[in-house]
């Protein structure tokens, strides 16, 4: 028989009689689940009904304890977008006295919530998610003990907040200097959104600005793949079937798209602007040394992170942890250079 200790016994007592670590302890104190198996959540249950411990006023501590850490769980690591987007939520954290830990999930659902486990078991204070949005519901169990925010790619169905930019006004853009620049064919090529919304937004706008143009041709074109032959494919094809005497300009839906469309038309020997005019959206920093340099819808990446990073240790402050969720949209910038200097 196991003889009961009495209050004095400690959370180290507990942890010792469980085999688990003391922060293992505190995270069953404060209902962290996520990343703990059943059996170990009974040899705690056991233990502390054994120990008769009594964890009411040690677990309350334990709740208001801060690790003073942010998680970021970043879609693509090695985009451009998410570089400036880290190094502005990384300042605003050292400003606050935080520290940030950052988790790369490639794109893979699969990743992302292994990432989303260790970050919680490391008891981050809270959360920003580029999310794949196919790991709604640990976002919505993590969401219980720490907040969360969302950053560029909206989930409107769970209630976080989101940072993210305006996609409508960034197309409306793009079309208006492109049909400033007398291109009777404007074409969108973009990454298949697969639940992301910042592509989805960009296609409705491209979409429903399409239908407002007068003696405009408008088309798009989703691709699966960002492989270098199927977007060669891709230009060889717009520029080729194009009818005579029409001026194309071509927007491209990210970085990686309008890097990939550079190559292809360095590879075909076509003139830029002059047989294609392009318009890409993010302002990557080979974009201004390209030749041509690209003209791009600017996003304000770096204050995105700023603005992510504000928001997420303010509601780590808020009383009883209760707030209303928000949705910021900041604002694109076109920069003209010469892919539409005709």
């Amino acid at each position: 028989m196991h003889k009961k200790k009495t209050s004095k016994t400690t959370i180290k007592d507990v942890a010792k009689h469980a085999g688990v670590s003391t922060t293992t302890i505190s995270r069953y104190l404060n209902g962290r689940y996520e990343a703990m198996s059943n059996d170990t959540k009974e040899r705690i249950r056991t233990s502390i009904e054994i120990l008769d411990y009594k964890p009411n006023k040690l677990a309350q501590g334990l709740r208001n304890e801060r690790s003073n850490t942010i998680g970021f769980v970043v879609a693509d690591i090695t985009n451009p977008y998410s570089v400036s987007v880290i190094q502005g939520i990384e300042a605003t954290c050292a400003k606050l006295d935080y520290s940030l830990i950052v988790c790369n999930a490639n794109e893979d659902p699969v990743k992302e919530s292994k990432c989303l486990k260790m970050l919680n078991s490391r008891q981050v204070d809270g959360l920003i998610i580029n999310s794949t949005g196919m790991n709604n519901d640990l976002l919505m169990r993590i969401s219980k003990s720490i907040p969360i925010l969302l950053l560029d790619r909206k989930l409107p169905e769970m209630p976080f907040d989101t940072v993210t930019t305006n996609n409508m006004q960034g197309m409306h853009l793009a079309i208006s200097h492109l049909e400033a620049k007398q291109c009777n064919h404007i074409a969108l090529l973009i990454a298949h959104p697969e639940g992301i919304s910042p592509r989805f937004e960009r296609v409705i706008a491209f979409q429903q600005f399409a239908e407002k143009l007068d003696k405009v041709r408008t088309s798009f074109k989703v691709i699966y793949s960002y492989e270098q032959e199927v977007i060669t494919k891709y230009v060889s094809e717009l520029v080729a079937n194009r009818p005579p005497g029409e001026r194309t300009g071509l927007i491209l839906g990210n970085s990686k798209l309008s890097l990939a469309v550079l190559k292809a038309i360095r590879e075909l020997g076509y003139q830029v602007p002059e047989d294609l005019l392009l318009i890409g959206f993010d302002d990557p920093e080979w974009a201004s040394i390209a030749r041509p340099t690209l003209t791009v819808i600017a996003q304000p990446t770096y204050e995105i992170g700023v603005k992510a990073a504000e928001i997420i240790i303010s509601r780590i402050g808020a009383k009883d942890g209760i707030y209303l969720p928000t949705t910021i949209e900041l604002a694109m910038q076109l920069i003209n250079r010469e892919s539409t200097d005709l």
